[in-house]
């Protein structure tokens, strides 16, 4: 059995005065230094975030620019992966906690499906069956998708940083994941593709490739955080 998570506040851990990177190495570094496991959950505001990767787009600042001046601020952040709209309905899970290993290689995969899995648990209590798969078209596409009947409904990625003032090989992992709870697929896709543009990119979105809880139900859901604490504390991973 793994031990249960230890939740922290997303408006301390994830400061507007520092940029989500700041946020996520000072995160990781309090998993170094106290060897805990943390969990922070938060609903999304309107943006979009972006892996590392992504500045290296000639038109990056000025996409950033033109979408900051419209409401629509981008955020670079740790993990790997490809362009994730935010919007509120959007639920961001981030994990934090030390893996004694020598490669993560060796252990991405294991990480990867037990937080599939623990979202998964969350969206039965609902009637919803999820399973991991690509989903071809949907933005931020992966093999560690949740999906729904082909439709994407929730995305994960990972940042492994190794601990270099461990005594024995470790790692401290960040693993996140996107769940569309309450929001609209296709305004969120819309999202995603207007991002794209700005870059001039040729990469479009298919909004009937995603799906929510909402959608799903007919109705939104108000205790989609309280059954994914309680998750949390009987974690499979």
């Amino acid at each position: 059995m793994n031990e249960p998570f230890s939740l922290l506040q997303a408006n301390v851990a994830f400061s507007t005065e520092r940029s989500r990177r700041d946020s996520e190495t000072r995160l990781l570094d309090r998993v170094d230094q106290q060897q805990q496991r943390f969990a922070i959950i938060h609903e999304a505001t309107k943006g979009i975030s972006v892996p590392r990767s992504y500045q290296r787009n000639a038109r990056f600042g000025t996409a950033c620019q033109e979408l900051g001046n419209a409401g629509l601020p981008v955020d670079v952040r740790l993990s790997g992966g490809g362009v994730v709209p935010q919007a509120p309905g959007v639920i961001n899970l981030h994990l934090a906690y030390p893996i004694a290993a020598n490669y993560p290689l060796e252990h991405a995969e294991s990480q990867y499906l037990g937080l599939c899995e623990l979202i998964a648990h969350t969206l039965a209590y609902y009637g919803i069956h999820a399973t991991a798969q690509p989903v071809q078209g949907s933005f931020c596409d992966g093999r560690f998708n949740l999906a729904v009947d082909g439709k994407k409904i929730a995305g994960t990625a990972q940042y492994w940083r190794r601990n270099r003032a461990a005594t024995t090989p470790s790692f401290s992992l960040l693993s996140h994941a996107v769940i569309l709870v309450n929001s609209d697929s296709a305004a969120l896709t819309a999202l995603a593709n207007q991002f794209e543009a700005a870059l001039h990119s040729t990469v479009r979105y298919a909004p009937e490739k995603t799906t929510s809880v909402k959608e799903l139900l007919g109705k939104p859901v108000a205790d989609f955080v309280q059954k994914l604490q309680h998750e949390l504390q009987n974690p499979p991973v």
